[in-house]
């Protein structure tokens, strides 16, 4: 059996048909006995509607492939397999080699996947850090919004979001793709971290906002020209969307 450093490889390899058939028949198993699993993927899918207005419905044949089902037993063993594998190439597609490629030639589609998980995958990382959870602390604001501007190409004013009971904390820059990413950091009174993820991208539009749930947090996700914007945190849509009001007026 393969020694898989994390779920997110697993799924990996299970949706790239890199596994051999006792891990994935292990795999299986282990899906079955694990519905949050497929509740998570579901999430993503039911409140992401880029995936399913953008993305082609995937062949029956593909998804065959990617379940690889080693026999009529197994299919009648868990028929939602099918239909977990397509979510899960929505959910994970597009980042780590996880699918997406496969199903879509739209770069633009691919590449704010791309910036979706990099701004919650960032806010898991950086949130739980408590000495070093900010490169640029808010008593640098200035600094921070200068160099930031610099290396982003726009202002880069750091949203008050005072009023809502947040405590600005500083921010950082990030590695996206080929070019840089920002993220601002802010607490709320009882400690929990609300993070504020940006960066450029290749078609100029404007969009809605969007809003994504996924293992206890919540992402609202909008377009603004060039620039997409990801304001994430273990709070309630109803909480975040003055506060998205308020970052969009201050970053327009």
């Amino acid at each position: 059996m393969t020694d898989y450093r994390n779920i997110e490889e697993k799924i990996s390899a299970y949706l790239d048909n890199q596994m051999s058939e006792a891990d994935r028949a292990a795999f299986e198993a282990e899906m079955e006995a694990d519905p949050a699993l497929v509740a998570r993927i579901e999430r993503w899918s039911a409140t992401d509607q880029l995936f399913a207005s953008s993305i082609p419905t995937p062949s029956d044949a593909h998804l065959d492939a990617l379940i690889s089902a080693s026999s009529a037993a197994n299919a009648n063993r868990w028929p939602g397999l099918r239909i977990a594998a397509m979510l899960a190439v929505f959910a994970f597609g597009g980042v780590g080699g996880y699918g997406l490629s496969q199903f879509t030639t739209n770069p633009q589609t691919t590449i704010i996947v791309q910036a979706t998980m990099g701004a919650t995958n960032s806010h898991r990382v950086f949130a739980a850090e408590k000495r070093h959870a900010v490169e640029v602390t808010a008593d640098e604001t200035e600094h921070l919004q200068t160099w930031l501007a610099d290396r982003m190409g726009r202002e880069m004013t750091v949203p008050n979001l005072s009023a809502f009971g947040l405590t600005f904390l500083g921010g950082r820059m990030l590695p996206f793709d080929d070019r840089a990413a920002a993220q601002y950091m802010y607490e709320t009174a009882d400690g929990k971290r609300v993070t504020l993820f940006m960066t450029r991208l290749d078609q100029d539009e404007t969009t809605d906002v969007q809003v994504l749930e996924d293992q206890g947090l919540t992402s609202l996700r909008w377009q603004s020209g060039e620039w997409v914007f990801i304001l994430t945190a273990p709070l309630e849509q109803q909480q975040l969307a003055p506060m998205q009001i308020e970052v969009r007026d201050t970053l327009l």
